[in-house]
């Protein structure tokens, strides 16, 4: 039963973090499936994961109101439901709908997991289910887009959904028949309903905002400036409840520790430029270098060669080694792949981008737990956890908010290098009209001509922006670094090793 147990929760924190990475190369057949906009599809994503965000600081309340056993139970099937009704809806707003559930079912498991590992075990197995448990972490992106890649271009994106739902099934079915009659004292804690009200609506209007963006230009619209206005005014609503609530959703006090306000809004930035880059790498490579949904999660696989190798060791030592220093060297490392894929050229070279993804694989399973550490420094025990919760709100938010916000500043950047390329000065149109003239003589009729160049200078416009994203993610992952060594040194107040390996793993995407 232990072993059934420890690999039923390692398979159901699998299946919920797989689903992040491997839905990303999927998104332009998605957009053709549903015959949207790929802009559109990109919010079924930022969705998923500002739902999953939400889920963190409500699942104490679900465990202590419902229980473990029940709490998990509904929790996948509901992921599994959800998961369905994505896989046969050809209609936009159920499937968007969806996915938003199967973030939220996916978060509340998450945390409710890990307390099942750490509450039925004793030390020597905890161990093992932790590890089982961990696995999973890193997954979405190494594995995730390769795997995801596959499916889409041999069964088809749907069967990622349709596989979901046995495999949710199953771990429902199996928990249940586990935890039965193993059930902690259900208590029966008050929600703070307000604050979570807030919350939503702060969030879910910047989210929206952000969405939107690309899309109404910006502050143009009345629209946006609505939401924005919306959206500050209910985060500032929300700040001032929390700090003066006696049980507040979120614990904003702990902001007023230097090492939790440094090491969260490092993660918060550090998750939003690298799932936006992430995003862009693999939906804009297929749209607008003809890259396949195989080929484009391959560009991703590099990584998966010593991150988790890098994330044992990093978790094994970073008690005995400065977290700061080590945070530090991954985002410098990080810093440096990117300024390197930011020399990429070549409209079509698969192995030109390998190189680099293979070097930032020594830095990734280093690149989060030094957030973690320095964050959580000095707390213990409930204000531990509450703090994790805290850290899961602010990483998933910056995965939500990165994708619409690189995506719209890889769109600006790029028409504006079309437009230069296309009518910039009078040297780039005499050359333009010999390339038309040279093509014309080959044979070539002019309409067919003209849609040659222009799409050639729509590939060179995309390379362009596209190494200008991660030039500005290469500076911005450097100050990330600097900024880290500005905490305090960390001081490791939880006792056990393990409930402290757990909660940085928790906060790891």
């Amino acid at each position: 039963m232990l072993l059934a147990l420890n690999l039923v929760i390692g398979l159901g924190h699998f299946l919920v973090l797989f689903n992040t990475g491997a839905y990303l190369p999927m998104i332009p057949r998605v957009a053709g499936s549903l015959g949207v906009n790929p802009a559109y599809v990109d919010w079924t994503q930022a969705n998923f994961f500002l739902t999953m965000a939400l889920a963190f600081p409500t699942a104490a309340w679900f465990l202590n109101r419902w229980g473990e056993m029940r709490s998990l139970l509904g929790a996948f099937l509901a992921f599994a439901l959800a998961s369905a009704v994505c896989g046969v809806s050809h209609d936009y707003g159920w499937f968007l709908a969806s996915r938003m559930v199967q973030g939220y079912a996916g978060g509340i498991t998450i945390p409710i997991s890990l307390g099942v590992l750490l509450r039925h075990y004793t030390p020597p197995h905890r161990n093992m289910g932790l590890t089982l448990w961990g696995m999973a972490a890193i997954t979405p992106f190494t594995l995730g887009p390769v795997l995801g890649g596959w499916i889409t271009d041999t069964w088809g994106w749907r069967w990622l959904f349709y596989l979901n739902v046995p495999i949710a099934l199953a771990v429902a079915l199996i928990i249940a028949i586990i935890l039965a009659g193993r059930e902690m004292e259900h208590r029966h804690p008050g929600l703070d309903w307000v604050g979570l009200l807030l919350l939503l609506i702060g969030v879910g209007a910047f989210q929206s905002a952000l969405n939107l963006g690309e899309i109404d230009d910006w502050l143009r619209s009345t629209t946006i400036i609505g939401l924005l206005l919306t959206g500050a005014a209910a985060l500032i609503y929300f700040a001032v409840w929390e700090w003066n609530s006696a049980h507040p959703l979120l614990e904003l006090r702990f902001l007023r520790r230097r090492n939790f306000l440094v090491g969260g809004l490092g993660l918060f930035l550090t998750a939003l430029c690298f799932q936006g880059a992430m995003a862009l790498y693999i939906v804009q490579f297929q749209l607008m270098l003809g890259y396949s949904a195989w080929l484009a999660g391959l560009l991703l696989l590099p990584l998966a060669l010593f991150s988790k190798l890098t994330s044992m060791l990093t978790h094994r030592y970073i008690h005995r080694l400065d977290a700061r220093l080590v945070g530090f060297i991954a985002l410098t490392g990080f810093s440096i792949g990117s300024f390197w894929v930011s020399s990429y050229n070549r409209p079509a070279s698969l192995d030109e981008l390998l190189w680099p993804q293979a070097m930032a694989s020594l830095f990734l399973g280093a690149l989060f737990p030094p957030f973690a550490a320095i964050a959580l420094s000095g707390l213990r025990g409930t204000a531990e956890m509450r703090g994790g919760a805290f850290l899961n709100l602010l990483r998933v938010s910056g995965q939500a908010m990165g994708i619409p916000i690189v995506g719209a500043l890889w769109d600006r950047r790029r028409i504006l290098h079309r437009h230069f390329l296309r009518e910039g000065n009078a040297m780039t149109r005499e050359q333009l009209g010999s390339a038309q003239h040279i093509l014309q003589r080959q044979g070539i009729a002019p309409e067919a001509t003209h849609h040659l160049i222009i799409n050639r200078i729509d590939h060179q416009a995309a390379l362009l922006a596209f190494n200008e994203i991660f030039h500005f993610a290469g500076w911005a992952f450097l100050l990330l670094g600097v900024v880290l060594l500005l905490a305090k040194r960390v001081t490791f107040a939880e006792p056990d090793a393990g409930t402290r390996l757990a909660m940085e793993e928790m906060v790891e995407p």
